[in-house]
């Protein structure tokens, strides 16, 4: 019940940055189309791919508070990464579009600098997605929602890029126009290096890869618990934001079927305190030498 309040909790955070999202990119593009800033019109381009990829964090997460039914037995916690692997092509796609816009533009810039307007643009956007990575940060750690702490980096990666892009324009006031479709450029490359870590972080999942140094801390959690003599095994799987883990452990043959089901409890109640959803254990008694 814990990790599903949890969820309905994290979706505030989406709720914040689809909130900002749209504001900024509604702003940014006015800004970018009126004055003539390429950099400035590609950060909009940029949050509304974040837009698109908040929604489905929103998404993943309302689907992922389903109770399991006859068809998925483990729940719906794996929607989160089917959305991401969604919104991972939209902003791939968007990132190549702001590439084939700017770069013919690198070989015949324009002769004149954009209006400076968009600097000061580019500095409020930095500053309140600023804002928005705090807060979505510390919900995170609340919550305990992986979808949302990387959300959060998400929010962070949007700062400095147009924090970057305010940085840029100043070079511009200073003789060197260039600069706008430059920073375009590259802010299309960063876009699509976005959307090829989320395509990579969603199959991985979905593939039921696990981290090999979380198999490592989640064994030494199972080694705290008395009455445990060894790990024989141990696999993991990504569920959205949740972990399932099936566990082999070594516990000493003389003791009775019984005790060997409440170290099975106990290591079933430590694992959960550590943040573990679901967890399957076996118990195999050690062999005598």
């Amino acid at each position: 019940m814990g990790n599903i309040n949890n969820l309905k909790l994290a979706q505030r955070g989406a709720y914040l940055s689809i909130f900002t999202y749209i504001i900024l990119a509604v702003l940014k593009y006015y800004f970018g189309v009126e004055y003539d800033s390429a950099a400035v019109r590609a950060d909009a381009l940029n949050n509304m791919t974040d837009i698109f990829a908040s929604l489905a964090v929103l998404i993943g997460l309302k689907i992922s508070i389903r109770p399991p039914d006859d068809n998925h037995p483990y729940g719906h916690l794996k929607s989160e990464n089917i959305a991401s692997l969604v919104v991972s092509f939209i902003i791939i796609f968007v990132g190549l579009q702001v590439l084939m816009e700017n770069v013919p533009a690198v070989f015949s810039p324009a002769e004149q600098a954009p209006n400076p307007v968009v600097i000061y643009v580019s500095i409020f956007s930095g500053l309140v997605m600023l804002a928005v990575f705090f807060i979505n940060r510390k919900l995170a750690e609340k919550t305990k929602s992986t979808s949302l702490k990387s959300a959060s980096m998400d929010n962070f990666s949007d700062s400095m890029i147009s924090l970057g892009t305010a940085a840029g324009l100043i070079l511009t006031q200073l003789g060197l126009p260039i600069a706008d479709v430059i920073i375009a450029s590259i802010l299309g490359l960063l876009i699509m290096y976005t959307g090829l870590k989320i395509l990579k972080d969603a199959v991985f999942a979905l593939s039921d890869g696990y981290n090999d140094a979380d198999l490592i801390e989640h064994k030494e959690d199972v080694l705290e618990v008395n009455g445990v003599l060894d790990v024989k095994s141990i696999k993991g799987r990504y569920h959205g934001s949740s972990i399932f883990l099936d566990v082999t452990i070594i516990v000493d043959p003389d003791i009775s079927i019984t005790d060997a089901h409440m170290i099975c409890d106990r290591v079933e109640e430590h694992m959960h305190d550590k943040g573990i959803m679901s967890l399957y254990v076996h118990p195999e008694p050690k062999l005598h030498e």
